[in-house]
Formats: structure tokens, C-alpha cells, sequence
């Protein structure tokens, strides 16, 4: 039987995680170099309306990659499908498909379960990233070894978010047509802090127990763009 933790926004109990924070998903976008301007602009305005003004919209992250600022990455998290559905048919939304038409040359959807999203109590609200540390990092693991895989990585993951200030927000999700492949987003007040991290003790511990059960990592160093959340979400499934 699965165990449903309360999801807490801001210190309010919105509902079961049966119900919220439903919809967590990313995406990869190629964009026309000669249009990585207005991309980014509309992206803006759309992160930012959204966050203010819709009730739902629970976080949305836009970064790229360091050595290859065409190839982008958005997170998102809503509170339900209807959440999302109000994005969708907002204006700033709309806005951002009709620059996307000529701007995003090719794009991937990826559709998740959530495992663990965590971040802390105060909102995040960054327009234009700087020194934020961004990691997108893919796990496959041997399925046998999954449900135990998972257990390591709440036991790590719950102990940063307790322990380490620096570190904003972690989450961890699962690919739901490939459940042993995992996903872990996370942002950190700057580099300093990521070193941090990967020198604790908690990580290390975790690296060794989980060595036998996974069969690929790749770990990718992103540059923050627009970085927004309401925070204070906590989800543990």
C-alpha cells in the first residue's frame, strides 16, 4: 500500500498528495540561436506572471546548458490538471507559443511521477539567474533494485534539504512509461554550496550504497535562467 504524505505550501496543508502537485513535468527546447533573445524574454513574462497569478502554478525553472545555450530545459509543477489548464489558456502562456513557433526548433516532453519535491519555506524569485548552481542529473537503475534505490535517496535527499542551507529546492521524480529511470533537478544558492553537498557525508554514504544499483548517471551542470516557486512545497511519496 502506498503511504500518501500531506503536501504543505507556504505552511498551509492544501490537500493529499493523491491530489496535488500532480503534474510534474519538463522539457528539453532547442532554440534558433538568432531568436535566443525574444525566447528568453517571453520566457520571463511567462515564469513570472504565472507564479504571481495563478494559485496552482507551484514552481517553473527555465536553465540551458553551459556550453550550449540553444539546448534549454523548463520544470514545471501544478497543483492538479485543471492547474495546468489555466496556465495553458493564460495570455502570458499564449504569448510564449506564438515566439516558440519560430524560436524552438525541436522539443521533448517529459512526462513524470513525482518521488520526492522539497524546497525551502521562502519563495524563490529570480528573473535572471547568476550565480545559482542548476543540476539536471538522469539515473538509470537495474529494476529489480529500484524500490531500494528509492529508499537511499529519500534518506539523502531529506538530510540535504534538513541540513544544508545553500541548497534551494531538490526534487526527485520517475519517468512514468520508464519508472527506473530517474531524474533529480536541483538548484543551489551557488557553487560553493554544490561542492558542499557532494562533500557531505550523507552523499557519500549514499553514492556507496547505491553503486551496485545503478547502471548509468549523467550529471549535467545548467545555467539558471528564470528560477520561480511559491516555496515551502514538501512532497514524499
Amino acid at each position: 500500500m502506498t503511504v500518501f504524505k500531506k503536501l504543505i505550501v507556504a505552511g498551509s496543508i492544501l490537500a493529499t498528495t493523491a491530489q496535488a502537485a500532480s503534474i510534474v513535468r519538463f522539457f528539453e527546447l532547442t532554440t534558433d540561436p538568432k531568436e535566443k533573445a525574444s525566447y528568453n524574454q517571453v520566457g520571463v513574462e511567462n515564469l513570472t506572471t504565472s507564479i504571481k497569478n495563478e494559485k496552482g502554478t507551484l514552481a517553473m525553472y527555465t536553465s540551458h546548458k553551459s556550453d550550449n545555450p540553444s539546448i534549454n530545459y523548463v520544470v514545471e509543477i501544478y497543483e492538479s490538471d485543471e492547474a495546468y489548464q489555466v496556465h495553458a489558456n493564460s495570455p502570458q502562456f499564449k504569448k510564449f507559443v506564438e515566439v516558440a513557433k519560430t524560436a524552438v526548433k525541436s522539443r521533448k516532453v517529459f512526462e513524470t511521477n513525482p518521488q520526492f519535491l522539497a524546497e525551502k519555506k521562502e519563495p524563490l524569485y529570480i528573473e535572471k539567474a547568476n550565480k545559482q548552481k542548476v543540476i539536471l542529473a538522469e539515473v538509470l537503475v537495474s529494476a529489480d533494485k529500484n524500490e531500494e534505490f528509492k529508499k537511499h535517496v529519500l534518506e539523502e535527499l531529506k538530510q540535504a534539504m534538513e541540513k544544508e542551507k545553500d541548497i534551494l529546492l531538490a526534487y526527485a521524480v520517475t519517468l512514468k512509461d520508464e519508472p527506473n529511470k530517474w531524474y533529480f533537478f536541483e538548484v543551489y544558492k551557488n557553487n560553493e554550496a554544490f561542492l558542499e553537498h557532494r562533500n557531505s557525508d550523507y552523499i557519500k554514504k549514499y553514492t556507496e550504497n547505491t553503486k551496485d544499483m545503478v547502471l548509468s548517471r549523467n550529471i549535467m551542470e545548467l545555467k539558471g535562467d528564470t528560477l520561480v516557486n511559491k516555496g515551502g512545497l514538501y512532497l514524499e511519496f
